[in-house]
């Protein structure tokens, strides 16, 4: 007789598979009338027409590259080799492209309403692209805003001038625009009135260290007076404080 039982669990890991997803539509044709157009069920809808990309697979591709990094030409390499699926890198490109003109409506609405909140996050970081026919690969800049409800959008740009902001920040917004020191936000500012800018504790420090050397006693006071800070929000982040505690901690 059975007087219990021990069980082990083990955590596995099942490797990625390519499947064959295959939808057979039957044709009719009318008994009573022979001379009637056959009747066929429409196909579902896809997000590419007339492609053989299932949306497991394109979330896979656009995954791979935005998230783990993993360029177009590797994944073919991969599939190829692993899969013996052929992929030509242009396929998969055309697919990224097709699904990034599907998201497009997604970004429109992320962008508006992100810029309704009265505060916004923005950077720049610059990205080398290639451009055909300049025999070198071309400094652009990848901008992106952070909102308060936690979306990320990106806009690129092939330079980092004041009029960059104009295509992504609405003319009528009013609010905090939190940058660095870069002088296209002050030139941009002055150009909307219901625009505040914001600096950050992080670009403020860096100049203090930059000096550490020279001036010791000064910059080493004011890092330590950082640090306390620093201190103040760690502790806030691992107590999971809410909006109105923070503000009466800080």
């Amino acid at each position: 007789r059975q007087i219990g039982e021990e069980i082990s669990d083990l955590l596995d890991y099942e490797p990625g598979r390519f499947l064959r997803r295959r939808t057979i539509r039957r044709k009719w044709v009318k008994i009573a009338d022979q001379e009637a157009p056959p009747i066929l069920a429409p196909l579902p809808p896809r997000l590419i027409d007339g492609g053989m990309v299932a949306p497991g697979l394109l979330a896979h591709i656009i995954t791979s590259k935005y998230v783990d990094h993993l360029p177009l030409y590797r994944q073919e390499d991969i599939y190829r080799g692993r899969h013996g699926v052929e992929l030509p890198r242009q396929t998969l490109c055309r697919w990224v492209e097709e699904a990034a003109r599907c998201c497009q409506p997604v970004y429109r609405l992320m962008k508006q309403q992100m810029f309704t909140q009265g505060y916004v996050k923005v950077d720049e970081t610059p990205i080398k692209y290639l451009s055909p026919g300049s025999g070198k690969a071309q400094q652009g800049y990848f901008w992106t805003y952070h909102g308060t409800n936690g979306d990320t959008i990106f806009d690129w740009q092939p330079g980092r001038g004041h009029q960059c902001l104009e295509d992504v920040v609405p003319e009528d917004y009013k609010g905090v625009l939190q940058c660095d020191g870069y002088s296209a936000y002050p030139t941009f500012a002055k150009k909307h009135e219901g625009i505040i800018l914001a600096g950050c504790w992080a670009h403020a420090r860096r100049k203090f260290h930059d000096a550490l050397e020279h001036f010791p006693k000064e910059a080493g006071w004011i890092l330590r007076q950082l640090q306390l800070l620093y201190e103040v929000e760690r502790q806030l982040r691992q107590s999971r404080a809410g909006p109105e505690q923070r503000l009466e901690v800080r």
